[in-house]
């Protein structure tokens, strides 16, 4: 879960009024909420071209440093629409189409979008279906958008929610976010593809498709999976087979290698009882693993918890335990 947001480039110029201390504590708010819950977008179609990354190296010397660090950790993305990277009321809608968030500093929030001096933010309806909230840089850090990602990262999935619902709201943005690897673990999820009825797709099918949706570019998968009870009947090269076959499926082909790591059901039960889904640094942890996407709404109440940050290296542990367990089996599927 991202909440994928903008800053208006002129904005990141220091407020000549504001101490050196102000000025540190404002960004680093500002960069923490991005780390731990936030997807900042850009204008042109490369970073390099953009008019933020303009205004980051006219940053401070001592401020540059800390944007060039998290620049390189969770690189901003494309809008890919035209928007010229300032936050004006003209452009709420092209905003709108990409964000839902837009970080300004006081003049813009006073003289653009008319916010009084005792309010940090306001919210923008440019059309029926679109919101967008204009919030102070210095308040980046509480923007509401930020704080109700960060409460609803660990709201179960509740009986009757549709697949869809539940992957806008978890997954879609980490889709379409830079993050080439991507890993899942569920002890179940190929035996739950293999005995799935024909009338509904099964929940790795599911994840598989929409991520080959809504990716910005190509992926690569790792999927770690038991041999549980229910494939006693079957062997590496039929689950290759069936693995093959869903690929093909897909229509963008943007899944370019999935890395199917076959553990024996024991290494799960020893070394692995978490299901959860990894992209890069940031993890899902799902009580119920993929199952939740299977067919067209949830069954069964799910915990589900969005981990990130140093965190995401205790994840990286357990997946690397299950590839080196002595029986493991692994074969690479082209895509």
């Amino acid at each position: 879960m991202l909440v994928p947001f903008v800053i208006d480039a002129d904005s990141l110029t220091p407020d000549p009024e504001w101490t050196p201390a102000q000025l540190r504590a404002c960004h680093k708010s500002l960069l923490d909420a991005w780390q731990h819950i936030g997807l900042l977008m850009h204008d042109s179609d490369r970073f390099e071209d953009s008019s933020l990354s303009r205004a980051v190296q006219a940053l401070p010397q001592k401020l540059r440093p800390l944007w060039q660090e998290q620049l390189e950790r969770s690189p901003p993305v494309a809008c890919g629409n035209g928007w010229d990277g300032s936050v004006t009321q003209s452009q709420a809608n092209d905003i709108c189409g990409v964000a839902s968030l837009a970080l300004v500093d006081d003049l813009h929030a006073e003289v653009e979008f008319g916010m009084p001096e005792d309010r940090d933010e306001t919210s923008l309806h440019p059309t029926d279906t679109l919101d967008l909230d204009v919030c102070r840089l210095l308040a980046a850090g509480q923007a509401t958008v930020f704080r109700k990602a960060i409460s609803r990262s660990a709201t179960h999935i509740e009986v009757g929610e549709t697949f869809e619902a539940i992957w806008n709201l978890r997954f879609r943005s980490l889709a379409a976010a830079p993050i080439k690897q991507v890993s899942i673990v569920d002890r179940y999820a190929v035996e739950q593809h293999f005995i799935c009825p024909q009338s509904r797709r099964s929940g790795l099918e599911r994840f598989l498709l929409l991520l080959d949706r809504d990716a910005a570019g190509p992926r690569y998968l790792t999927l770690y999976s038991a041999w549980t009870s229910d494939l006693r009947d079957k062997t590496l090269p039929d689950v290759q087979a069936e693995m093959q076959s869903v690929l093909r499926r897909l229509p963008n082909h943007v899944i370019k290698r999935l890395n199917l790591q076959m553990v024996p059901n024991a290494a799960f039960r020893d070394d692995g009882h978490d299901r959860f889904v990894r992209f890069g640094r940031y993890v899902w942890d799902l009580g119920l693993g993929l199952q939740v996407l299977e067919g067209a709404f949830a069954t069964k109440r799910c915990s589900a918890s969005f981990k990130t940050g140093e965190v995401s290296a205790g994840y990286e542990r357990v997946e690397r335990d299950l590839a080196g367990h002595p029986k493991t089996t692994a074969v690479k599927i082209p895509g």
